[in-house]
């Protein structure tokens, strides 16, 4: 029982403490013994009122700034910033908690109607909304992955300040400079806290204005301006195109281009080249953009007779220009983006007392940026009369029945989607040595390769038809032809198919230097493996069809010949790949290389006694037994050589030249000669023997010779 007393006590008062350690507030920092959770002091686990946290960064302020009496006048000077920076900091820091929210409720509300300028400013509007919102996002994209470091750099500067000992003067300095780049850090914090509130509040109007715009064109009415206005901004912005490009046309700048300043000065040209056609394009866009609105002006007023053919042609004509704009826009941006990376990577390589030519990488730089905005102008300038366009849609398929607008709207996406595409496949993915490569250009090597293929493919098909159409033409031949023409036609498909992309081949002498390198240090088992194959196909030691022995035991028959190995498939149907040095490099049997006929050997063995000629007899007609006695060509008719008098037989061997079919066939060939002489031995009464052995005895029982039998002979009695 008192034991449970004093556990009860016990427990009670670790309650105590710990109600008594919730209940203590923080201690205040100070920079000299500063602990691992001082900010808790700012922001501790339970909401703390305004007030209160203005009242705790005053006492740090003033704690901070008594610290500082306590030093000598020249440390004092040294840190005094640092205080002033962790004061300015906390102030900041409470002004931020202190700002309210937007009113993410508080947004635009649709209105009843909307002219084409209104449309046009919401949409503009929205495009707007939208890069900021992109832009925001990847700014607290980059903002946060910069507070991460940062927070590891805390941890490791947090570790170097407890490892001072505490008596060190140096403790002061490492704990105002570890405040200050904490508050800095949570300053930055609380900055992006808003911004992300912020953030939610854009996406949410941005929500709210695609709402807008997808109702827009439900509620459009015509415009202010009549006629003759859209039809003078469309004239002059066309004047204004025209203008543009015959200055370019007009402009000659006198370079020289063997020198760097010259080279530079020739990029700048390119550079303002592409500004100038950019411009003229933007300029050319809003032409067509004023001329749509008109047509879409007419198509809303009550008398719109005519109009649908207008809006169609005029919106196919967007679409053409459209497709040439985007192919051209993703070249401009290329090199203008290159021209950017190789004046930024010069200038810091230029010699600092070469002043022209540092002023010259500047300039190229400069007029690089000049252009991003220029394309950027003609994104807007796209996007907005894309947007035109979805209203002259919308307009057509409101007078037509549901029939037509269905169709009608089928054919805009398709178009607007191939016009997609078209850009997509024309946008630069990486280069090859100065040579950009596109999804385009990509699909084009592998169609070109995959004709090649298929080209390869038929005509050796077509060559196995001729063959087996045509018995006197070789099998063999046919196949070490169709392998070359393979060979030839992949080789020539890939040439065609990489010079389409525009990569060139008189740098080749680079390539195979390069490859030669890969080949010694990789690759030579590969390429031994290929050119063995070359030279089995061309010097037709191996076809397919022979039946062949390596030295390793593999028995089988050739069934194909590739690049890197052989096919061999063995009389237990087991394919089997070898590589084709070895063909090269070891010794190879090939018994149907010249002569598909071949003589085996079949030894067999009779008692001693039996009539020799008896034997022959029997042995020819087991040999006549066989179906694959090749009995029909002079001079290879069977025979049966006696070729030993064993230990306990007399051996024989029966000697047959074999038909071609049998010759592959090597185990079951011998297994029937076998059975057909043992039957006609059996036919013949001929003994097959057993192994016999004579047994010689010097003594028996210690008595030898005569002596020793006699002494056996009465034991047998």
């Amino acid at each position: 029982m008192a034991v449970i007393i004093k556990l009860f006590f016990c427990v009670a008062l670790v309650f105590l403490s710990a109600v008594q350690a919730q209940e203590k507030p923080p201690a205040l920092p100070d920079p000299v013994a500063l602990e691992a959770s001082w900010w808790s002091y700012f922001e501790p686990t339970e909401e703390i009122e305004q007030q209160e946290l203005d009242s705790r960064i005053e006492k740090v302020s003033k704690h901070l700034q008594q610290s500082l009496q306590d030093v000598r006048s020249e440390q004092q000077t040294r840190l005094a910033p640092l205080v002033k920076k962790i004061s300015d900091g906390l102030k900041q820091f409470s002004a931020l908690r202190q700002t309210a929210d937007s009113d993410i409720t508080a947004l635009s509300v649709q209105a009843e109607q909307y002219n084409i300028e209104q449309a046009l400013e919401r949409f503009i509007s929205w495009r707007k909304l939208k890069r900021e919102i992109n832009l925001e996002e990847d700014d607290l994209s980059w903002q946060n992955a910069q507070l991460s470091l940062e927070r590891k750099r805390q941890s490791q500067h947090r570790s170097e300040y407890l490892q001072l000992d505490a008596t060190d003067p140096q403790r002061l300095a490492k704990g105002l400079a570890l405040m200050a780049s904490r508050v800095s850090l949570e300053l930055t914090a609380q900055q992006g806290k808003k911004r992300s509130i912020k953030l939610k509040e854009s996406k949410l109007r941005l929500q709210r204005m695609e709402e807008e715009l997808d109702v827009i064109h439900e509620r459009l009415t015509p415009s202010t301006n009549n006629a003759n206005d859209w039809q003078k901004l469309a004239l002059e912005a066309s004047n204004k195109a025209d203008h543009i490009r015959q200055q370019a046309n007009a402009r000659q700048d006198e370079l020289q281009p063997d020198t760097p300043l010259g080279s530079t000065n020739i990029k700048l040209q390119l550079l303002l080249s592409i500004a100038q056609e950019t411009q003229a394009t933007t300029h050319q866009l809003m032409a067509m953009r004023y001329r749509m609105i008109e047509a879409l002006n007419n198509a809303l007023s009550p008398d719109n007779s005519n109009v649908h053919d207008i809006l169609n042609s005029i919106s196919k004509e967007f679409l053409t220009l459209k497709q040439n704009i985007l192919e051209q826009k993703s070249a401009w941006r290329a090199v203008t983006e290159q021209s950017r990376k190789f004046a930024a990577a010069q200038s810091v390589n230029a010699e600092t007392t070469d002043k022209a030519l540092v002023a010259a990488y500047q300039r190229l730089i400069m007029q690089a940026d000049q252009n991003e905005r220029w394309l950027r102008d003609l994104d807007l300038e796209l996007d907005t009369s894309d947007f035109i366009t979805k209203l002259m849609q919308s307009t057509l398929n409101s007078d037509s029945g549901w029939l037509n607008s269905w169709l009608t709207s089928s054919g805009t996406w398709l178009e607007n989607s191939w016009g997609n595409i078209g850009g997509w496949l024309n946008a630069t993915l990486f280069e090859i040595n100065e040579t950009p490569v596109t999804s385009a250009g990509l699909l084009r090597v592998v169609i070109i390769i995959s004709v090649a293929l298929l080209i390869s493919k038929l005509l050796r098909r077509g060559l196995e038809r001729l063959g087996q159409h045509k018995q006197s033409v070789s099998a063999s031949a046919l196949y070490t032809l169709g392998r070359v023409i393979h060979y030839i036609i992949l080789i020539t498909g890939i040439v065609v198919a990489l010079s389409s992309i525009g990569i060139d081949f008189t740098k080749f002498a680079l390539f195979a230097s390069a490859l030669g390198v890969g080949i010694g240090f990789g690759l030579q088992t590969l390429i031994s493996n290929f050119v063995s194959g070359l030279i089995i196909l061309f010097e037709r030691s191996l076809k397919v069809g022979d039946f062949v022995e390596l030295s390793t035991g593999l028995v089988g028959e050739v069934k194909e010949i590739n690049m890197r190995s052989t096919l061999v498939t063995t009389n237990d149907n087991v394919d089997i790949l070898v590589p084709n040095s070895e063909f090269m490099n070891n010794q190879v049997t090939n018994w149907t290389l010249r002569d598909a006929q071949r003589r085996i050997h079949v030894p067999f063995g009779v008692a001693y006694g039996t009539d020799k000629d008896l034997v022959r007899k029997a042995a020819l007609e087991a040999a006549d037994e066989v179906e694959w006695t090749l009995n029909t060509h002079k001079g290879r008719h069977p025979q049966v050589w006696f070729v030993q008098f064993g230990d306990s037989s007399l051996n024989f061997e029966l000697v047959v030249w074999l038909r071609p079919e049998a010759v592959k066939r090597p185990g079951f060939v011998q297994a029937s000669y076998l059975w057909q002489i043992d039957t006609k031995l059996r036919k013949y009464g001929i003994e097959v023997p057993f192994p016999q052995r004579d047994l010689h005895l010097r003594s028996v029982f210690g008595e030898k010779e005569e002596a020793g039998l006699a002494l056996l002979n009465k034991r047998q009695e």
